[in-house]
């Protein structure tokens, strides 16, 4: 009797979500696998709080900086390249290979092409140091993102197992107040039947308060608990643990 009741309390429990409103339990599916299965649902809530995570995306817009600054190094020795063009038109004089009779003025047209590099020594000696300068620069980002993936990853682990033990202390507070009305309902009866005094029945229904109380209690420490999991991972965990 006991059991079943305490399965009705449970699932009509009513937790707090993350935004603010307040949304009827979900079903048994998502609570199976988000308290059952820790090896689904902790990898789930990671690549959640992965995508929610402000600096992730700093770090992954640095990345990108940190990648064209390489490729910025490596294209700087054009910067001293100049090219230019000629164009002209005039008189040639050609001369044939039999005689002055052979002399021949033409009008011709004259282009002309010019590439050159004016590269200061020093720039060119440092070019290698700038460009490796920058790469490992790069590296340093690619490193500095991943550490914070594993802060995240190592987030998660504790918050999720706080939501867990929450849970399990809020229903052993269920099941505390239920032995404790059961003997405040026995108690009232031994009163009205003569068979408990006054002060026996107060200090029963003192318990039965302070249960209440331990009960409200716990259940504030779940939702809080519930509600900054969600937070982190910036969605709703009911709808992220039945994402195939």
């Amino acid at each position: 009797m006991i059991k079943t009741l305490l399965s009705g309390l449970l699932l009509a429990l009513h937790t707090t979500l993350a935004f603010g409103q307040a949304k009827p339990a979900p079903s048994e599916t998502w609570q199976s696998v988000f308290f059952d299965s820790p090896e689904t649902a902790l990898p789930l809530l990671t690549a959640a709080a992965l995508r929610h995570s402000a600096q992730m995306k700093a770090m992954e817009l640095e990345k990108g900086i940190a990648k064209q600054n390489v490729t910025l190094a490596k294209e700087a020795i054009f910067n001293n390249l100049a090219v230019g063009a000629n164009y002209s038109y005039g008189n040639l004089l050609a001369v044939g290979n039999v005689g002055f009779d052979q002399i021949a003025i033409r009008n011709t047209p004259r282009y002309s092409a010019v590439a050159s590099l004016n590269l200061p020594i020093g720039q060119l000696v440092t070019r290698g140091n700038n460009i490796k300068r920058e790469q490992l620069a790069l590296q340093r980002t690619e490193a500095l993102k991943q550490d914070r993936e594993n802060q995240i990853r190592e987030q998660i682990i504790p918050m999720y197992q706080s939501v867990r033990l929450a849970r399990k202390v809020f229903t052993l507070q269920q099941e505390a107040l239920v032995n404790v009305r059961t003997n405040y309902q026995l108690a009232e009866k031994q009163f009205r039947q003569g068979q408990m005094t006054l002060q026996e029945l107060s200090g029963v229904n003192s318990s039965l308060t302070s249960a209440s109380v331990t009960l409200e209690s716990a259940r504030n420490q779940y939702d809080t608990a519930f509600m900054m999991l969600e937070e982190v991972v910036g969605a709703k965990i009911s709808t992220l643990m039945t994402t195939k």
